[in-house]
């Protein structure tokens, strides 16, 4: 039997966690108290953004089994879901609002997002001035392969692309744009343009946690010229 949406997310969280703490970790120093999760699954960076003692983790997630593994998850009253499930609802900015959302991540959620450019006008219309929204998307196009296609991406992103969907949704200065994890690029090639792989096996988690505190450290002293994924902060106007 073939492993379901929710299941892999499920093995994904369970073996990934340190890969979510060095995600997180470019994204920490620009966050503020009320923090949206944008395409949160299973809400893996709950315990990270209410570890730095924020109010509340907001959790926007449109696939309803996630939704109900993410209530069973969660008992700290701090995270939540929104109300608002999908983040092309045009009530989705009212509903941050409401919430007195002060900054927002997506971490490898836009891709899936067919029309990306106005689902990201919809999280910045609901962050106040100068509010943050941290991103990270998978980067380079030539690496789309079988993974990407099993993951449901629509895309991947160069910088210049990210930059022109950033001024498609309008509303935002990008005040940092980096790659991210180049060693994971390569065996992202390897793995999904080269061996054609139909499926994320647990040896790739392995060696992606083997790897990290070295990768991690040589990225802190200065960012690679490519790289899985890109990150970039926004800043609302």
């Amino acid at each position: 039997m073939s492993e379901t949406h929710s299941e892999f997310y499920e093995r994904w969280s369970a073996r990934a966690r340190p890969y979510f703490a060095w995600q997180f970790s470019q994204l920490r120093p620009h966050l503020g108290r009320r923090v949206a999760d944008i395409g949160c699954a299973l809400g893996s960076f709950a315990p990270l953004i209410l570890g730095t003692g924020a109010e509340l983790y907001l959790g926007v997630e449109p696939d309803a089994d996630l939704r109900a593994r993410f209530r069973e998850r969660h008992r700290d009253p701090r995270a939540r879901l929104c109300a608002v499930t999908d983040a092309l609802d045009p009530a989705l900015p009212a509903a941050l609002r409401a919430e007195k959302i002060d900054s927002a991540i997506c971490v490898n959620a836009l891709e899936h997002i067919e029309d990306d450019a106005t689902a990201l006008c919809r999280v910045l219309e609901g962050l106040p001035a100068g509010g943050r929204l941290g991103l990270l998307v998978p980067a380079h196009p030539f690496l789309y392969g079988t993974l990407d296609a099993l993951d449901g991406h629509y895309r991947r992103y160069t910088k210049a692309s990210l930059r022109t969907l950033v001024s498609r949704a309008g509303g935002a200065d990008i005040l940092d744009l980096y790659f991210f994890n180049a060693v994971a690029a390569l065996g992202w090639l390897l793995k999904g343009r080269v061996l054609h792989a139909r499926a994320q096996t647990d040896d790739n988690y392995a060696l992606m946690n083997a790897l990290l505190p070295l990768v991690s450290r040589a990225e802190r002293l200065v960012h690679p010229p490519f790289g899985l994924s890109l990150v970039a902060i926004l800043r609302r106007r």
